[in-house]
């Protein structure tokens, strides 16, 4: 739901544009700020959406070819390995955050942790679906129901 409202304001921050540059001839100077800080938090948090879902791209057909087992373990593997990833950039984000508190945007004059804020937010948010993937092939690999 967060996704879609982003998307939508973005999409109405920029037929506002267009109606200002174009038609009116008075462009307004903070809508392409306002739509670039959308589709990045649009992004970050689609990215979970679709690590939950299970429909990032992914490299199947050599792991098909191995007994579940074994894909299990490369599934889980893949995890434990994404989810050290995602830690690193959640904790480079929350410094990111904090390094830039009191930094304004351009045009916008926000503070630029507020996008930048989409860094660690996002990356939790795909860390917790990893985390509940580590946890569900675990007990699959286990045997534990």
């Amino acid at each position: 739901m967060a996704v879609f409202i982003i998307i939508s304001a973005m999409a109405v921050g920029v037929f506002i544009e267009v109606i200002f540059r174009y038609l009116l001839h008075l462009p307004l100077f903070w809508t392409e700020e306002f739509a670039r800080y959308c589709l990045v938090w649009s992004s970050l948090l689609a990215a979970g959406i679709g690590l939950k879902r299970g429909q990032h791209i992914a490299v199947t057909f050599v792991a098909e070819r191995f007994p579940k087992r074994i894909r299990t373990m490369a599934g889980l593997g893949g995890d434990i390995f994404v989810a050290a990833l995602l830690t690193v950039i959640l904790w480079g984000g929350i410094y990111l955050v904090t390094l830039t508190r009191h930094q304004l945007s351009p045009a916008m004059r926000l503070s630029m942790s507020l996008p930048y804020m989409a860094i660690p937010t996002g990356s939790a948010v795909m860390l917790f679906h990893v985390l509940t993937s580590i946890y569900r092939r675990s007990r699959e690999m286990f045997g534990r129901s």
